[in-house]
């Protein structure tokens, strides 16, 4: 038996509508040997069958170098939250396909599995950074996923807000417009750009210009219960607030640690309530451990 461990994933920082995706240091782990039939241990008896995601992984693969092999899996410790915009469903399909790659001998290279988990998720933005760790620009180019690595300062802190709200990716994609204004449509490319070179320089000022998003943000915002008032004290502790991915969790970037001040004020929000946590960007995505050491997805 052996263990897969995946990061959660931050999609979109604004601007950079499903196409930008940052991996961050919340993890799932799970062990997993082949079997003769499934055996799912841990799981909520709900998605205890075929229909799991982590199930949906292991077959993708399966199928792809032609083996028959089953799974026994344990879900041993799983911390990043469901349908909160911190790309779960990317690190349970991801790690489904990493576990089968490994334990199959790793036939498949990490690009060749990339594609396997993007076409299960559906667009590219959390399985990249998933899997290869640290912040990854992605699209669908002439029918097939394109996902290239981009730099993150150092002097960057990352700080994830998560309320105890639901928020499933439909329902924040339902409230989108089918078009916007040619203006609306520039300006979105301009800070798109301008959002990965303020990441990668840590120039805070730049980030808060470029994080001004008009494409999903204003609309998913209306979603998120006391949104406001989160940005509200995220922004007066130095920090840009942002999105992260559909919702409901709201990621703020800043230069310092956050406050004293700040964590009491989140924390005082109710209904729901908020956790604030203190993350940072992992820059190795999927690892399996094996004789007691964490080692590369190849």
């Amino acid at each position: 038996m052996i263990k897969v461990r995946v990061p959660a994933t931050s999609a979109n920082l604004g601007p950079g509508f499903d196409c930008l995706g940052i991996a961050l240091s919340l993890y799932d782990e799970f062990e997993a040997e082949t079997s003769t039939e499934l055996r799912l241990d841990g799981v909520d008896p709900r998605y205890d069958n075929a229909d799991n995601l982590f199930v949906q992984g292991w077959n993708a693969v399966c199928r792809k170098i032609g083996s028959t092999d089953s799974v026994h899996a344990v879900f041993a410790e799983c911390d990043i939250p469901t349908a909160r915009g911190l790309g779960s469903s990317a690190a349970l399909y991801t790690v489904g396909v990493c576990a089968a790659n490994v334990l199959h001998e790793s036939r498949l290279s990490r690009d060749e599995l990339f594609p396997i988990i993007a076409d299960l998720e559906g667009h590219p933005d959390n399985a990249a950074p998933c899997l290869y760790g640290g912040l990854r620009a992605c699209l669908n180019d002439e029918g097939g996923w394109l996902s290239v690595p981009l730099k993150v300062s150092e002097k960057l802190k990352f700080t994830v807000l998560i309320p105890d709200y639901e928020l499933s990716t439909k329902q924040a994609r339902a409230v989108l417009p089918d078009s916007y204004p040619r203006s609306v449509a520039a300006a979105h490319g301009g800070r798109a750009i301008l959002m990965a070179d303020a990441l990668r320089r840590g120039d805070l000022a730049l980030l808060a210009k470029a994080a001004k998003d008009e494409i999903h943000e204003p609309y998913r915002s209306r979603l998120i219960p006391h949104y406001a008032e989160a940005r509200a004290i995220a922004e007066a502790d130095g920090g840009v607030f942002l999105i992260s991915g559909s919702g409901s969790t709201c990621l703020m970037i800043s230069e310092a640690l956050p406050s004293q001040k700040m964590a009491e004020a989140v924390h005082a929000l109710r209904d729901p309530d908020w956790d604030l946590i203190l993350v940072h960007a992992d820059r190795e995505g999927a690892k399996y451990m094996e004789d007691g050491l964490w080692r590369e997805i190849i």
